[in-house]
């Protein structure tokens, strides 16, 4: 019996004995093993239909030196090879599955038959039709590889956010155009430096980053505020995930990084709006609400005074319906300017809403310190406003409360102000009131 009439005769017997071996890899659990082993079937019968052809002196030669002829794209060897790259196989487990598919027909042949000398042959051009499968597999298997990692090179290439691998010393394995676009080099000239050279402000904590992932085989995440060498100051959103061998050692670092300055750009704007006043940028209600409990909780902790000013604005109305409403708010800004002129850098002036504005004055050390400080708010007000629309002339009323002298709260702190501030214009206007008892219940008493 030739051996192409042995292997179609005993195909299943060799597929089995083939099975018990490929299942050994650790890729193999879950696989479709039906398909797999039609895969191996059609490669043994495609070599059984060329075992049984006519082969020529110069194809025999030909064949000897590897040199077969052009295959189908699509053979059943080049299948199998597609197979196991999509399930995970590497190509040291491709080739040991051929030696594996040609041990199992030996084996079994031998045992099976008392070959005659002419069967040699047969057994010539086995081997070679064996090692011409693997080779279209390795083809295919290679070329699925490379394929994938054009793919990801064009994509990491592509991606506009900062990718990496790093020797778990630093050194730099990879880097996309993205990256070295930061250090204005080339991917090229990257490779082989050490990271934390590009990152000197850094070194300590890319450093410590480093060794925390590898040590401790988890995904870092973190934020990373960086100047460029033009200058520019950028933020950086970063990652840094370990990469683990087959033995499961972590063999390198790989990171990616998304710039985030816009973002943290857009969201100090949004914190702003929030809490300041859009006109004036002043703190507005709510942050003054936030300073005033947070400078009381200081006054009471250091036993330093606290004052607390409303100032509201005299003849502001007029102005605004004579000049118009672009040049009451250039007014407003001017207004802000020169309140905040005349106090600390310790110390808050807020803009509570149209012309109403606080001060809140901290660590008052001298009796006489807001006295002072009133009398230079007023003359600052009093002087003339050249706005765009024409000059104008106003003045302020002024009300003033010490806490903990007239109150330990908020509420009782900004009531205070508010009735010593109507008090201060019904007293004429262009003045300034301390409050005092008899005062209670003259000005508006609303909670700020």
């Amino acid at each position: 019996m030739r051996l192409p009439h042995f292997i179609r005769a005993n195909v299943d017997s060799i597929l089995d004995e083939w099975e018990k071996f490929a299942q050994a890899f650790k890729h193999a659990e879950g696989l479709d093993q039906t398909a797999l082993r039609d895969h191996a079937r059609g490669i043994l019968l495609v070599i059984c239909d060329d075992l049984e052809c006519e082969q020529s002196s110069s194809e025999r030669d030909e064949k000897s030196k590897g040199r077969a002829p052009p295959m189908p794209a699509e053979t059943e060897a080049a299948m199998h090879g597609l197979s196991r790259y999509v399930e995970g196989f590497d190509v040291n487990e491709s080739i040991a599955e051929f030696r594996a598919l040609r041990a199992s027909v030996l084996r079994l042949s031998v045992d099976s038959l008392a070959l005659p000398s002419v069967a040699a042959d047969d057994i010539t051009r086995f081997n070679e039709a064996i090692d011409q499968a693997v080779a279209e597999s390795l083809a295919r298997f290679t070329d699925m590889k490379e394929r994938r990692n054009r793919l990801f090179e064009a994509l990491l290439s592509s991606s506009p956010d900062l990718n990496y691998i790093l020797e778990t010393t630093g050194a730099i394995i990879y880097a996309n155009r993205a990256f070295s676009d930061v250090f204005q080099k080339i991917p090229a000239e990257l490779i082989g430096n050490d990271f934390r050279s590009l990152c000197k402000p850094f070194v300590r904590d890319i450093e410590r980053q480093l060794k925390s992932v590898v040590a401790t085989r988890k995904t870092h995440r973190g934020e990373m505020f960086t100047q460029l060498d033009g200058g520019e100051e950028r933020a950086y959103e970063y990652l840094l995930v370990p990469v683990f061998n087959p033995a499961g050692v972590c063999e390198a670092v790989a990171g990616s990084a998304r710039d985030i300055t816009e973002r943290k750009a857009s969201e100090e704007r949004v914190r702003r709006s929030a809490n300041h006043d859009f006109l004036t940028e002043l703190p507005n209600r709510s942050l003054f609400r936030e300073r005033l409990e947070h400078e009381i909780k200081h006054s009471t902790r250091t036993g330093l005074p606290l004052g607390l000013m409303f100032i509201d604005l005299d003849l502001f109305k007029e102005v605004n319906d004579r000049l118009g409403h672009a040049a009451g708010d250039q007014m407003l800004q001017e207004v802000a300017r020169r309140i905040s002129k005349c106090v600390r850098d310790t110390d808050t002036v807020a803009r509570l809403g149209g012309d109403e504005f606080t001060v809140i004055l901290t660590d008052v050390t001298l009796p006489d310190h807001i006295e002072s400080i009133a009398a230079e708010i007023l003359d600052e007000l009093r002087r003339p406003f050249e706005l765009a629309a024409g000059e104008a002339s106003i003045s302020c009323s002024i009300g003033i409360t010490v806490c903990p002298g007239d109150g330990i709260t908020p509420d009782e702190l900004v009531r205070n102000a508010d009735e010593a501030m109507y008090a201060s214009k019904n007293a004429g206007r262009n003045g300034y009131q301390f409050f005092t008892v008899a005062m209670r219940g003259v000005g508006s008493g609303g909670p700020v």
